[in-house]
């Protein structure tokens, strides 16, 4: 019952017990007369005084008990309330101690309000120097915290009137100094009379630095492809013309008119040449031949070089690592980029200044090679060349490997120097990185791998003398004009010479049992097989067969080694006929096959093709009869 009925109930007794008292006393006083009725209207009010005092004491038991119910209730629901918001918060507080992202809760105004375990370890500065200070006190340098401070007064007013909130990046700086690229994402609230701001940032500077690699790789990598694909064009066009002016210069080498020309002709093949091969080396489809090397002899070669060729207001400095690894590079190649840097850095010193080479080594963990554009963890050798010149804006910076990028006058370079030397390294296993300072100067760093304890160094080989031979070869080339070429000059180097100019040609022609020495074949050929697998193919059915490739794009340096496979050398195009001869020798005079078996020599299956022209003249004739 509640505490209305309580009192309706109390009332209504008190009300009959007055009444039942009233009755008595009236009987009462008709019997005794008027001195008994005072007593008896005393006796009644008394009792009803007794009755309503034990409703009344009754009631406010009651409604005591119910009281003290209440506020029993009230204070667990309270109780359950704190305890349930003290779980709230630790759950909330263990979730943004675990989370990866920053957690900082900031008032209106900018003030820190929570600063979690992962903003101290973002930011450098603690908890307890973070809570009540300015937010752009702590992450902003200080030329930058007035319009910052706008800007995030803006933002804040923007949060205020939206729930979604907002993502966006921003530059802060850490306590040491370092500049840190964030992601973050801030919502704001309403807490009472006051707006809290919550962001979680994370550092995305890598992530950027990472991307941005990419990007440029993969730039990098397409216009590796069209330029790769452009020169080995032209280096099938230039093999026929290369090959034919020498034919040509042989017989007007009388004529004192058509000499000059043929000349012409034949050093302007050669500057074409030298062009698909700048274009090659960009397109890291070279073809090299990675030795062991001494960089810091090499570079004592270069830097006297530089010495003798250099003006005198310009200062050659070297400083090597004596204990420096040797290198697994080709040294013609490293030479060359070396000495493209170096000319570079004249360039940029026209009033003088100094040229350094610095050598190194260093070891990359895997992140540490990520970052330097290697290809892999490991050791390195580091080349440095460092000039006291004008320095490389920063706008240009990024476009300082591109092809054909030049801010040298029409005239004075044609911008594949840095581009020659970019493709070279990377197609080394290395990365090359630069930094510039407009004004103060530039540095080129280069990572090469470091050569292994028994890697070969180069022989230093150099043939002139033009020798043919009387072996036969099949020659493939899909080309028609560089096959008539190749046919010719083998001819008249007393080669005999089967033509095909596809792969599935070449397999009819060994499936008839044609006899031949060895396989002069393209490597990247139209019609589906290329070289490397119709070589696979005929060295199969044949062992002994020698192979010699030819290509205009050195297929990405044939494994790294100037090799195409199956024990066999490769020719780049353009070739003229004294590196022809000298290739085709090298391969037949080798005392082993293309598997590494040995071979007696001299060998040749001349018996064999003698045998086959006499059965195949004997079957053109008919049977003979007895």
């Amino acid at each position: 019952m509640n505490l209305r009925g309580l009192l309706t109930l109390a009332m209504a007794l008190q009300a009959v017990g007055t009444a039942a008292v009233l009755l008595a006393s009236e009987v009462f006083a008709g019997t005794a007369g008027p001195r008994a009725f005072g007593a008896a209207q005393i006796l009644a009010l008394l009792a009803s005084g007794v009755i309503a005092a034990l409703l009344a004491r009754f009631c406010a038991h009651r409604i005591e008990r119910r009281q003290k119910k209440l506020a029993d209730a009230h204070m667990a629901g309270e109780a359950e309330a704190r305890r349930a918001l003290a779980e709230s918060e630790r759950q909330t507080q263990a979730v943004i101690g675990t989370a990866l992202d920053a957690f900082v809760q900031i008032d209106e105004g900018g003030i820190v309000v929570s600063w979690s375990p992962q903003a101290e370890a973002l930011s450098g500065w603690t908890r307890a120097e973070a809570i009540g200070r300015d937010v752009v006190d702590l992450v902003v340098a200080g030329p930058l915290r007035s319009a910052f401070r706008q800007r995030m007064q803006r933002r804040l007013s923007e949060l205020s009137e939206t729930p979604i909130g907002m993502r966006f990046e921003a530059v802060m700086v850490h306590r040491n100094g370092d500049e840190i690229l964030i992601e973050a994402s801030s919502t704001s609230f309403r807490l009472g009379e006051r707006h809290l701001i919550n962001t979680f940032a994370r550092d995305v500077t890598r992530k950027r630095v990472t991307e941005e690699q990419l990007i440029q790789a993969q730039k990098m990598e397409a216009v590796g492809q069209l330029t790769g694909g452009i020169a080995h064009e032209f280096n099938n066009m230039l093999t026929v013309i290369t090959g034919t002016i020498e034919i040509l210069a042989d017989a007007v080498k009388d004529d004192p008119h058509l000499s000059p020309i043929a000349k012409l002709i034949s050093e302007a093949a050669d500057r074409g040449a030298m062009l698909t091969s700048s274009l090659l080396s960009f397109a890291r489809k070279q073809s090299l031949l990675p030795t062991e090397i001494d960089v810091n002899e090499l570079i004592e070669e270069v830097a006297r070089l530089l010495l003798a060729t250099f003006d005198k207001n310009i200062e050659i400095a070297t400083r090597l690592d004596r204990e420096v690894w040797p290198a697994l590079v080709d040294r013609g190649q490293l030479s060359s980029a070396l000495l493209n840097l170096a000319i570079n850095a004249r360039d940029a010193m026209a009033d003088g200044g100094k040229l350094t080479m610095t050598t190194s080594n260093v070891v990359f963990g895997v992140r540490d090679a990520a970052a330097a554009g290697v290809g892999y963890a490991g050791d390195y050798v580091e080349i440095a060349i460092t000039d006291t010149g004008t320095g490389i804006p920063q706008s240009n910076l990024g476009r300082i490997f591109d092809p054909f990028f030049s801010t040298k006058e029409v005239g004075k370079g044609t911008g594949l120097g840095l581009s020659m030397v970019f493709g070279f390294v990377k197609q080394s296993g290395g990365s090359i990185k630069v930094s510039s300072e407009e004004g103060r100067g530039t540095t080129f760093r280069i990572y090469l791998p470091k050569a292994e304890t028994g890697a070969r160094r180069g022989s230093g080989e150099s043939e002139h003398r033009m020798v043919g031979g009387h072996e036969t070869i099949l020659c493939v080339e899909d080309d028609g004009d560089v096959r008539k070429y190749v046919t010719v000059q083998l001819e008249s180097l007393g080669y005999r010479v089967i033509g095909a100019a596809n792969a599935n040609e070449a397999i009819a022609i060994a499936a008839e049992g044609t006899p031949f020495d060895l396989l002069f074949t393209d490597i990247v050929m139209a019609g589906g097989m290329n070289g490397g697998e119709l070589a696979e193919r005929l060295v199969a059915a044949r062992p002994s067969l020698r192979v010699l490739f030819t290509s205009g794009y050195a297929y990405d340096s044939l494994h790294a080694q100037g090799r195409a496979g199956h024990g066999a050398p490769l020719l780049t195009k353009p070739y003229r006929k004294a590196e022809l001869a000298r290739m085709l020798r090298r391969c037949f005079d080798t005392a082993v096959d293309s598997v590494g078996d040995p071979i007696p020599l001299p060998y040749s299956v001349q018996p064999e093709v003698d045998r086959f022209l006499r059965k195949q003249a004997s079957d053109e004739d008919g049977p003979t009869r007895s």
